[in-house]
Protein backbone atom coordinates (compact mmCIF):
# COMPACT_ATOMS: atom_id res chain seq x y z
CA UNK A 1 0.00 0.00 0.00
CA UNK A 2 2.84 2.38 0.76
CA UNK A 3 4.35 1.63 -2.66
CA UNK A 4 0.95 2.25 -4.25
CA UNK A 5 0.68 5.62 -2.51
CA UNK A 6 4.14 6.60 -3.78
CA UNK A 7 3.23 5.53 -7.32
CA UNK A 8 -0.06 7.45 -7.16
CA UNK A 9 1.74 10.54 -5.90
CA UNK A 10 4.24 10.14 -8.71
CA UNK A 11 1.48 9.80 -11.30
CA UNK A 12 -0.37 12.83 -9.97
CA UNK A 13 2.80 14.90 -9.93
CA UNK A 14 3.63 13.72 -13.43
CA UNK A 15 0.18 14.77 -14.66
CA UNK A 16 0.63 18.21 -13.15
CA UNK A 17 4.02 18.58 -14.79
CA UNK A 18 2.66 17.53 -18.17
CA UNK A 19 -0.26 19.93 -17.82
CA UNK A 20 2.07 22.78 -16.96
CA UNK A 21 4.32 21.93 -19.90
CA UNK A 22 1.32 21.74 -22.19
CA UNK A 23 -0.19 24.96 -20.91
CA UNK A 24 3.00 26.93 -21.35
CA UNK A 25 3.71 25.23 -24.70
CA UNK A 26 7.35 24.92 -23.61
CA UNK A 27 8.77 22.34 -26.01
CA UNK A 28 12.18 22.55 -24.30
CA UNK A 29 10.85 20.35 -21.44
CA UNK A 30 10.45 16.80 -22.68
CA UNK A 31 8.30 14.03 -21.25
CA UNK A 32 11.49 12.47 -19.90
CA UNK A 33 12.40 15.73 -18.14
CA UNK A 34 8.94 15.83 -16.60
CA UNK A 35 9.29 12.24 -15.38
CA UNK A 36 12.69 12.97 -13.83
CA UNK A 37 11.41 16.08 -12.08
CA UNK A 38 8.23 14.39 -10.88
CA UNK A 39 10.09 11.43 -9.43
CA UNK A 40 12.60 13.73 -7.73
CA UNK A 41 9.76 15.81 -6.28
CA UNK A 42 8.09 12.78 -4.72
CA UNK A 43 11.32 11.41 -3.24
CA UNK A 44 12.45 14.79 -1.94
CA UNK A 45 9.15 15.34 -0.14
CA UNK A 46 9.59 11.96 1.55
CA UNK A 47 13.32 12.10 2.34
CA UNK A 48 13.97 15.74 3.23
CA UNK A 49 12.22 15.73 6.64
CA UNK A 50 14.30 12.75 7.77
CA UNK A 51 17.59 14.24 6.52
CA UNK A 52 16.92 17.55 8.26
CA UNK A 53 15.89 15.77 11.44
CA UNK A 54 18.95 13.49 11.53
CA UNK A 55 21.73 15.69 10.06
CA UNK A 56 20.56 19.29 9.94
CA UNK A 57 19.68 21.51 7.01
CA UNK A 58 22.89 22.37 5.16
CA UNK A 59 24.35 21.89 1.68
CA UNK A 60 27.27 19.71 2.85
CA UNK A 61 24.79 17.13 4.14
CA UNK A 62 22.91 17.12 0.84
CA UNK A 63 26.15 16.85 -1.17
CA UNK A 64 27.27 13.81 0.81
CA UNK A 65 23.86 12.21 0.61
CA UNK A 66 23.60 12.70 -3.16
CA UNK A 67 27.13 11.33 -3.57
CA UNK A 68 25.98 8.19 -1.82
CA UNK A 69 22.89 8.07 -4.01
CA UNK A 70 25.03 8.33 -7.16
CA UNK A 71 27.17 5.40 -6.05
CA UNK A 72 24.03 3.36 -5.36
CA UNK A 73 22.32 4.16 -8.68
CA UNK A 74 25.47 3.43 -10.70
CA UNK A 75 26.45 0.41 -8.62
CA UNK A 76 28.58 -2.26 -10.22
CA UNK A 77 26.73 -5.48 -9.36
CA UNK A 78 30.02 -7.10 -8.31
CA UNK A 79 30.23 -4.49 -5.52
CA UNK A 80 26.67 -5.00 -4.28
CA UNK A 81 27.63 -7.35 -1.40
CA UNK A 82 30.09 -4.73 -0.12
CA UNK A 83 27.49 -1.96 0.00
CA UNK A 84 24.96 -4.32 1.55
CA UNK A 85 27.54 -5.03 4.22
CA UNK A 86 27.90 -1.29 4.83
CA UNK A 87 24.13 -0.84 5.14
CA UNK A 88 23.64 -3.80 7.49
CA UNK A 89 26.82 -2.89 9.35
CA UNK A 90 25.18 0.40 10.37
CA UNK A 91 22.28 -1.58 11.81
CA UNK A 92 24.56 -3.97 13.70
CA UNK A 93 26.65 -1.04 14.91
CA UNK A 94 23.61 0.62 16.48
CA UNK A 95 22.75 -2.64 18.25
CA UNK A 96 26.31 -2.97 19.56
CA UNK A 97 26.24 0.62 20.86
CA UNK A 98 22.98 -0.04 22.69
CA UNK A 99 24.36 -3.20 24.28
CA UNK A 100 27.53 -1.42 25.37
CA UNK A 101 25.43 1.29 26.98
CA UNK A 102 23.86 -1.47 29.09
CA UNK A 103 27.31 -2.47 30.28
CA UNK A 104 27.92 -5.48 28.04
CA UNK A 105 31.48 -5.93 26.81
CA UNK A 106 31.67 -6.45 23.05
CA UNK A 107 34.87 -6.70 21.01
CA UNK A 108 34.02 -5.56 17.48
CA UNK A 109 36.97 -7.43 15.93
CA UNK A 110 36.07 -10.70 17.65
CA UNK A 111 32.43 -10.16 16.70
CA UNK A 112 33.27 -9.74 13.01
CA UNK A 113 35.67 -12.72 13.05
CA UNK A 114 32.94 -14.96 14.46
CA UNK A 115 30.35 -13.51 12.08
CA UNK A 116 32.65 -14.17 9.12
CA UNK A 117 33.14 -17.80 10.14
CA UNK A 118 29.42 -18.42 10.65
CA UNK A 119 28.42 -16.77 7.38
CA UNK A 120 30.74 -19.27 5.70
CA UNK A 121 28.84 -22.12 7.35
CA UNK A 122 30.82 -22.77 10.54
CA UNK A 123 28.89 -23.80 13.64
CA UNK A 124 29.39 -21.95 16.92
CA UNK A 125 28.80 -23.14 20.48
CA UNK A 126 25.23 -21.75 20.46
CA UNK A 127 22.16 -22.56 18.44
CA UNK A 128 20.31 -19.37 17.41
CA UNK A 129 17.71 -20.04 20.11
CA UNK A 130 20.39 -20.58 22.79
CA UNK A 131 22.21 -17.43 21.69
CA UNK A 132 19.02 -15.39 21.91
CA UNK A 133 18.28 -16.71 25.41
CA UNK A 134 21.86 -16.01 26.51
CA UNK A 135 21.79 -12.41 25.27
CA UNK A 136 18.37 -11.82 26.82
CA UNK A 137 19.64 -13.12 30.14
CA UNK A 138 22.75 -10.93 29.98
CA UNK A 139 20.65 -7.84 29.25
CA UNK A 140 18.16 -8.73 31.96
CA UNK A 141 20.93 -9.10 34.54
CA UNK A 142 21.85 -5.45 33.99
CA UNK A 143 18.36 -4.04 34.24
CA UNK A 144 16.24 -3.32 37.31
CA UNK A 145 13.18 -5.51 37.68
CA UNK A 146 9.91 -3.70 36.94
CA UNK A 147 6.67 -5.66 37.28
CA UNK A 148 3.07 -4.49 36.97
CA UNK A 149 0.08 -5.80 38.88
CA UNK A 150 -1.67 -8.61 37.03
CA UNK A 151 -4.96 -7.54 38.59
CA UNK A 152 -4.64 -3.93 37.41
CA UNK A 153 -3.58 -4.99 33.92
CA UNK A 154 -6.59 -7.28 33.63
CA UNK A 155 -8.89 -4.46 34.80
CA UNK A 156 -7.48 -2.28 32.02
CA UNK A 157 -8.09 -5.03 29.45
CA UNK A 158 -11.65 -5.48 30.74
CA UNK A 159 -12.30 -1.75 30.25
CA UNK A 160 -11.08 -1.93 26.66
CA UNK A 161 -13.31 -4.92 25.94
CA UNK A 162 -16.37 -2.92 26.99
CA UNK A 163 -15.76 -0.35 24.26
CA UNK A 164 -17.90 -0.61 21.15
CA UNK A 165 -16.29 -2.54 18.29
CA UNK A 166 -13.74 -4.45 20.38
CA UNK A 167 -13.92 -8.24 20.04
CA UNK A 168 -12.14 -10.92 22.07
CA UNK A 169 -10.60 -14.09 20.68
CA UNK A 170 -10.70 -17.42 22.47
CA UNK A 171 -7.29 -16.97 24.08
CA UNK A 172 -7.89 -13.39 25.23
CA UNK A 173 -6.60 -11.11 22.47
CA UNK A 174 -8.70 -7.97 22.05
CA UNK A 175 -9.07 -6.80 18.44
CA UNK A 176 -10.50 -3.56 17.09
CA UNK A 177 -10.95 -2.51 13.47
CA UNK A 178 -10.28 1.21 13.06
CA UNK A 179 -10.38 1.07 9.24
CA UNK A 180 -11.10 -2.10 7.34
CA UNK A 181 -8.73 -3.09 4.58
CA UNK A 182 -9.29 -5.06 1.39
CA UNK A 183 -7.91 -8.23 -0.12
CA UNK A 184 -6.59 -11.41 1.47
CA UNK A 185 -5.59 -12.04 5.05
CA UNK A 186 -1.94 -12.91 5.82
CA UNK A 187 -1.19 -16.54 6.59
CA UNK A 188 1.58 -18.24 8.54
CA UNK A 189 4.74 -18.16 6.43
CA UNK A 190 3.91 -14.78 4.85
CA UNK A 191 5.70 -11.52 5.51
CA UNK A 192 3.94 -8.22 6.16
CA UNK A 193 4.89 -4.58 5.71
CA UNK A 194 3.43 -2.50 8.52
CA UNK A 195 3.53 0.74 10.46
CA UNK A 196 2.80 0.55 14.17
CA UNK A 197 2.79 2.36 17.49
CA UNK A 198 3.17 0.30 20.67
CA UNK A 199 2.01 1.56 24.06
CA UNK A 200 1.73 0.31 27.62
CA UNK A 201 -1.60 0.48 29.44
CA UNK A 202 -0.72 3.92 30.85
CA UNK A 203 -0.20 5.31 27.33
CA UNK A 204 3.62 5.21 27.38
CA UNK A 205 4.97 4.63 23.86
CA UNK A 206 7.71 2.02 24.02
CA UNK A 207 8.16 1.46 20.29
CA UNK A 208 7.00 2.99 17.01
CA UNK A 209 7.92 3.12 13.33
CA UNK A 210 8.74 6.18 11.22
CA UNK A 211 8.96 4.10 8.07
CA UNK A 212 7.40 0.78 7.00
CA UNK A 213 9.02 -2.35 8.43
CA UNK A 214 8.76 -5.96 7.27
CA UNK A 215 8.18 -8.89 9.63
CA UNK A 216 7.61 -12.62 9.32
CA UNK A 217 4.06 -13.20 10.54
CA UNK A 218 5.01 -16.25 12.61
CA UNK A 219 8.11 -14.78 14.29
CA UNK A 220 6.39 -12.28 16.57
CA UNK A 221 4.84 -12.48 20.02
CA UNK A 222 1.74 -14.74 19.87
CA UNK A 223 -0.79 -11.93 20.29
CA UNK A 224 0.70 -9.86 17.46
CA UNK A 225 0.81 -12.87 15.14
CA UNK A 226 -2.80 -13.73 15.94
CA UNK A 227 -3.86 -10.15 15.30
CA UNK A 228 -2.08 -9.95 11.95
CA UNK A 229 -4.00 -13.00 10.74
CA UNK A 230 -7.22 -10.99 11.27
CA UNK A 231 -6.11 -7.97 9.21
CA UNK A 232 -6.43 -7.02 5.55
CA UNK A 233 -4.05 -4.79 3.55
CA UNK A 234 -4.85 -1.09 3.72
CA UNK A 235 -6.55 -1.40 7.08
CA UNK A 236 -5.77 0.09 10.45
CA UNK A 237 -6.29 -1.98 13.56
CA UNK A 238 -5.76 -1.93 17.30
CA UNK A 239 -4.57 -4.89 19.37
CA UNK A 240 -4.82 -5.17 23.13
CA UNK A 241 -2.48 -7.99 24.03
CA UNK A 242 -2.48 -9.60 27.49
CA UNK A 243 0.91 -10.43 28.97
CA UNK A 244 0.28 -14.13 28.39
CA UNK A 245 0.28 -13.43 24.62
CA UNK A 246 3.02 -10.79 24.83
CA UNK A 247 6.18 -10.69 26.90
CA UNK A 248 4.90 -12.55 29.94
CA UNK A 249 5.72 -12.04 33.59
CA UNK A 250 9.34 -11.06 32.86
CA UNK A 251 8.73 -8.47 30.13
CA UNK A 252 11.79 -6.94 28.47
CA UNK A 253 14.05 -5.35 31.09
CA UNK A 254 14.41 -1.64 30.54
CA UNK A 255 11.62 -1.51 27.96
CA UNK A 256 8.50 -3.49 28.89
CA UNK A 257 7.56 -4.30 32.50
CA UNK A 258 6.63 -7.80 33.56
CA UNK A 259 2.92 -8.64 33.31
CA UNK A 260 2.39 -5.68 30.96
CA UNK A 261 -0.65 -5.64 28.70
CA UNK A 262 0.25 -4.10 25.33
CA UNK A 263 -1.65 -1.68 23.09
CA UNK A 264 -0.66 -1.75 19.39
CA UNK A 265 -2.07 0.42 16.62
CA UNK A 266 -1.15 -1.25 13.33
CA UNK A 267 -1.41 -0.20 9.68
CA UNK A 268 -1.11 -3.26 7.44
CA UNK A 269 0.40 -1.90 4.23
CA UNK A 270 1.14 -5.08 2.30
CA UNK A 271 1.04 -8.85 2.55
CA UNK A 272 4.06 -10.55 0.95
CA UNK A 273 3.12 -14.18 0.22
CA UNK A 274 5.60 -16.85 1.25
CA UNK A 275 6.09 -17.87 -2.40
CA UNK A 276 7.71 -14.48 -3.22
Amino acid sequence: MHCQRVVMAWLLTLCVCIQVVGRDNDTSVSAKDSTDIALATVWASYLRPYLVRDYGDDSVTIDRYIDGMKKSLTLDKSREPYYRGVLEGFQLGRRVTQMKQLGLEIDSIALLDSLSDMLRGSKGPFTPEEADRYLSAMIASRQPVDTLSQVEQQKWLDRQFKREGVVKTQDGLLFETLRQGEGVYPTMGDKVRILYTARLSDGTVFDSTDEPVTFDVEHLVPGFTEGLLMMKPGGRYRLFIPASLGYGENGIPGAIPGNAALDFTVDLLEVIPSAQ
